[in-house]
């Protein structure tokens, strides 16, 4: 648990070295800091490139450091669980999923079997819905005690398959899904372009992706609050579309600016993003205005409190 303490304590940096990077969506190197604290008060530097206006953590932890924190304290962190979810958690994620699947059923087909991936599948409600639907589906996550909730959840579904691990560590054969989910997943991502790329191989010819991000341009107030050590992203519409564009997608439908349906950019559904430098540049300048004020201390360490309170209450009811 000591370890685990560190990644809580106001004032302090965060127990990892990283990497130095450059812009993780267009390469670029024309970066500055935008914060030197993240939302709990702790020392964490988040970059703005300034190209095209993505918000990382920089220096960048590396594939083991965020390895290790989402096998011990990702879930404490967020759902204040350790090896399995707790009631509350279950239940609002099966409401979740039944949206999703509704979302999903809108674009594509799903009144026959498909075969699906969730990328990132947690606790794995989304997954077992999908199967209960009579589809395919296989679901991973790095988190082993959440994959083993999810398994047992799964059992009674011979077509749901759960695995732990990372996505580098999946090797599904090229065009093995007719839809992929990557759902408030890729945030978590230090590569998000090549992990993109990596659902548009697993996907079937005219497969469905269906991504979701937080939308940084949605957050009111805007700041340091916005920034923590887990969404090492930081996604706004234009940033998301040129990820996935840079990945070889196109846009076959958006449920909101930072939730979309995307396709292979060859399928005639798909239209390619508008997304020339002078668009990105005026995005870069609106985050940096956005973002770039400092609220005194006192009102972030307020904010912390009130999540704090918004926790406990979700994940305990009360």
């Amino acid at each position: 648990m000591g370890s685990a303490l560190a990644y809580f304590l106001p004032f302090t940096g965060y127990p990892y070295r990283g990497d130095t990077v450059d812009c993780p969506v267009c390469g670029s190197a024309r970066h500055a800091p935008i914060a030197r604290h993240d939302r709990k008060a702790k020392r964490l530097t988040t970059e703005l490139c300034h190209d095209c206006g993505m918000f990382f953590t920089n220096p960048m932890p590396s594939e083991a450091e965020l390895a290790a924190y989402y096998a011990s304290v990702y879930r404490l962190e967020y759902q204040l669980a350790r090896l399995r979810p707790r009631r509350a958690h279950s239940a609002r994620k099966a409401g979740e999923a039944a949206r999703r699947r509704a979302a999903l059923g809108r674009v594509m087909d799903l009144d026959r079997p498909r075969r699906i991936l969730e990328f990132g599948c947690g606790s794995g409600e989304l997954a077992v819905h999908l199967a209960e639907g009579g589809h395919a589906v296989t679901g991973f996550d790095p988190h082993g005690g959440y994959t083993r909730h999810a398994r047992e959840r799964a059992a009674a579904h011979a077509s749901c398959t759960i695995r732990t691990g990372r996505w580098q560590e999946m090797t599904f054969a090229p065009a093995s899904f007719e839809a992929i989910t990557c759902l408030h997943v890729l945030e978590h991502l230090a590569t998000p372009v090549p992990a993109l790329a990596r659902m548009r191989d697993w996907l079937a010819p005219g497969g469905i992706l269906y991504l979701e991000v937080p939308d940084m341009q949605a957050y009111e107030p805007k700041g340091p609050t916005r920034f923590h050590f887990a969404h090492v992203l930081g996604f706004c519409s234009d940033t998301l579309g040129l990820a996935a564009r840079r990945a070889g997608f196109g846009l076959v439908s958006a449920a909101a600016p930072t939730s979309l349906f995307l396709a292979d950019a060859a399928d005639r559904r798909a239209a390619p993003f508008a997304l020339d430098p002078r668009r990105l540049a005026a995005t870069a300048a609106r985050n940096a205005a956005d973002y770039g004020t400092r609220p005194p201390l006192a009102r972030r360490l307020a904010y912390h409190l009130r999540r704090i309170r918004r926790l406990l209450a979700r994940e305990f009811g009360g």
